[in-house]
């Protein structure tokens, strides 16, 4: 089973493919994992553009059979939570034009999922996608880290079958 993790950013979108052995919830191999990059000062709706562009590319090339997205978390900054919700929005319509079925999990969930501790940092994220997976070391974003612990944990979350999803 293929499952994408997305973690929605304003400018930056994190992604993760894992694919699991059929019909267990752990051992994944990951397929494929980086970031959306949009420049910060790209108005919209060209940002919101390139993101379903680039998202639709991901899903065409690894045809994933369910995702998990990350819940938003607002913090004081009102502007860049709604452009936050604007990205999911369209991550949210791409999945559904793909028939894509997902499962949304907050932050705390899967933090709790990979690490055992809802309050978990990034480096503890981090360690235990390293030691989950096997790599030794795990480059690019912090936001391609995020999305592979939100596929790892989404998965462990849902049924063995995307019916199951609701």
């Amino acid at each position: 089973m293929k499952i994408i993790g997305i973690d929605p950013g304003s400018h930056r979108v994190g992604y993760a493919i894992l694919s699991f052995p059929e019909g267990q919830r752990r051992n994944p191999s990951l397929l494929g994992y980086g970031t959306i990059e949009v420049a910060p000062k790209t108005p919209s709706p060209d940002n919101l553009l390139q993101i379903r562009r680039e998202l639709q590319a991901i899903l065409a090339e690894h045809k994933p059979e369910w995702a998990a997205v990350e819940e938003l978390f607002f913090v004081q900054n009102t502007t860049t939570g709604m452009k936050v919700s604007e990205s999911r929005g369209v991550i949210l319509l791409t999945l559904g034009e793909n028939q894509i079925p997902m499962v949304s999990l907050t932050a705390t969930q899967i933090k709790k999922g990979i690490s055992a501790k809802g309050n978990a940092t990034k480096k503890e994220v981090r360690a235990a996608i390293q030691m989950i997976l096997g790599f030794k070391d795990l480059k690019g974003h912090d936001d391609s880290w995020d999305a592979i612990a939100c596929a790892f944990v989404g998965r462990s979350l849902v049924g063995s079958t995307p019916s199951q999803i609701h």
